[in-house]
């Protein structure tokens, strides 16, 4: 795997991201009769952002004070459950029925 590879998913699991979830439902003759689509919000992982921040040749937080990172993480914070909030007004379930 390459750096730029690892780099990529690395920051994808860092700063969160999406998933579709489907579930099927068959009858006897293993047609569909229902699915189920839903999206998922995977949050950031601190491990990873972590990393990210070790392999970065230039660590921007390096020079933030406490007070400084503590505001960052609520301001990061609040924006999460921001989207965390949008995400559960979007997040009913979808069923389809096949004809």
């Amino acid at each position: 795997m390459t750096k730029k590879k690892i780099d990529s998913i690395l920051m994808k699991k860092a700063t969160g991201y999406f998933v579709e979830e489907k579930v099927e439902e068959f009858d006897r003759e293993n047609e569909v009769t229902k699915r189920k689509i839903s999206r998922k919000y995977i949050p950031p992982d601190t491990t990873a952002i972590k990393a990210v921040l070790e392999r970065s040749e230039e660590n921007p937080l390096k020079d933030y004070t406490d007070k400084q990172l503590a505001e960052l993480k609520t301001r990061l914070l609040s924006e999460l459950e921001k989207i965390n909030s949008e995400e559960a007004k979007n997040a009913g379930a979808k069923i389809k029925r096949k004809d």
